[in-house]
């Protein structure tokens, strides 16, 4: 049963859903593959880098910046491509630089006054740090991979998030681009959710969100911000 009035907090996953992830990844993997004579087709290249950093960030934990250099190195190690020190650190150099959607910051303004916010993040503090000058709102709660030593999908940010604010699960509403990092997770553990239908989405789960949203302007439609 899906009740929006039981609704106080708006937990968000942060890269893919509020901040681009997508094209800054994409225009790495590129570059990289560009000067490297790879001639892989980029998806295929981004599948075998997101397989490669979905594996890692299952084991123990290690920082995410970490995560983003091997990830890189073994992508095109598959490929006969040794990667300088330089190129391997591209990721986590770029990544909080990498912008806002288009509708984010004004959708997060209209939804700051009527929910508390926060984000679940499988992100280090200094990177998080970096990106949230694009966001342009306080949020309440920032709950990231270093600060629970774990990653999404693994339930720890959801029950840390319950913890923190001292609400029971229905109280939340997890909005996330994603289905297996994200939607998965938060429905677990008793939240209800809502799918931000961002660019390059990949179903790659058969969770079945709350609701969906063509954009975050959307959801603030539908929250009646």
């Amino acid at each position: 049963m899906t009740d929006l009035a039981d609704i106080e907090i708006l937990t968000f996953d942060c890269y893919g859903t509020l901040i681009d992830w997508g094209s800054g990844l994409s225009e790495t993997i590129a570059e990289l593959a560009q000067r490297h004579a790879v001639e892989t087709p980029l998806e295929h290249l981004l599948t075998e880098w997101e397989a490669i950093q979905f594996e890692m960030i299952g084991g123990t934990y290690r920082k995410y910046r970490d995560i983003l250099t091997d990830s890189l190195t073994q992508t095109f190690a598959k490929h006969d491509v040794e990667l300088s020190t330089e190129e391997c650190q591209l990721l986590g150099v770029r990544l909080p630089e990498w912008p806002a959607f288009a509708d984010t910051v004004d959708s997060l303004a209209r939804l700051k006054r009527n929910y508390q916010l926060a984000i679940l993040s499988n992100i280090d503090d200094d990177l998080l740090t970096g990106s949230l000058p694009k966001l342009n709102v306080t949020f309440d709660e920032l709950i990231t991979a270093e600060q629970v030593n774990s990653y999404k999908p693994q339930l720890v940010h959801f029950s840390e998030a319950l913890r923190r604010f001292d609400r029971p699960a229905k109280s939340f509403l997890h909005c996330a681009f994603g289905f297996k990092y994200d939607h998965r997770p938060a429905l677990n553990i008793g939240m209800q959710t809502v799918w931000i239908k961002r660019p390059g989405w990949i179903r790659d789960d058969d969770a079945i969100p709350t609701f969906e949203t063509p954009d975050l302007a959307g959801l603030a439609d539908l929250l009646g911000c």
